[in-house]
């Protein structure tokens, strides 16, 4: 049995290619169907062409000339066209953007939006799960969404890391600030002076914001440093 792949001759009944490995039977079934398929194509065509009165030497005149147009390497070709467009559909619907950044979009939209549904589904699933069967009513004040309306423009992310279902996402660009109903205000945060990173972990096929007691925070978030020691001069003078 000659392989498809490389050309090698093995013994019948062999499964697996003896030279390259490839899997005989699967190739031989494939190219059984493939001829199966032409043989269905040329009969329907056969009688198309009966129909219209051709005697039988016109018709396998034409048949053959069908045959020579429908070369092998068309139907490769057409297959890798099909998977460029797909690819091309996905990039333009989601605007290249990662899973982790638009889930971090979403939160922060549903924030801004003060859509508490949303805002569970990417930081408590547990209680999203209760929330969406009706087991639980929530609230946006209890569930974390402080302030009374918010403002959110030209949010811009990047995407530092995505490892298996760990991610990590940074808003590089974007401000957002917070209002009270007295007006009173958060002061804002320019994510373009302050970028900030988000950690997230994905839970169910759902990324979840980790740290979003703090990634919620309409203001510029301090970073944490090591406390100064309440007397240095001790501890670099070694006690001595």
């Amino acid at each position: 049995m000659r392989c498809p792949n490389c050309g090698y001759e093995n013994p019948e009944g062999r499964r697996y290619c003896e030279e390259c490995g490839e899997r005989i039977a699967r190739l031989e079934a494939e190219k059984a169907r493939a001829r199966r398929k032409a043989l269905r194509e040329a009969a329907r065509l056969r009688i198309e062409l009966e129909k219209e009165g051709l005697d039988r030497a016109e018709v396998e005149r034409r048949l053959r000339r069908a045959r020579r147009r429908t070369k092998p390497w068309m139907g490769v070709t057409l297959l890798l066209g099909l998977i460029v467009l797909a690819v091309v559909l996905v990039v333009t619907l989601t605007g290249g953007v990662s899973e982790p950044e638009r889930a971090v979009k979403a939160f922060y939209q549903a924030i801004k939006d003060r859509d508490v549904l949303t805002y569970l589904k990417h930081t408590e699933p547990d209680v999203f799960k209760m929330a969406k069967s009706g087991e639980y009513q929530p609230d946006p004040y209890t569930e974390g969404i402080d302030y009374d309306s918010y403002v959110l423009e030209d949010l811009r992310t990047r995407l530092v890391k995505e490892e298996g279902e760990y991610a990590e996402v940074e808003v590089t660009g974007g401000f957002f600030e917070g209002f009270y109903d007295n007006g009173v205000n958060s002061g804002g945060v320019d994510f373009g002076k302050y970028p900030r990173l988000v950690k997230l972990v994905k839970i169910e096929g759902t990324w979840i914001v980790q740290d979003y007691a703090t990634a919620k925070l309409p203001y510029p978030v301090e970073e944490v440093v090591p406390a100064e020691p309440e007397f240095p001069e001790a501890e670099e003078g070694g006690g001595g």
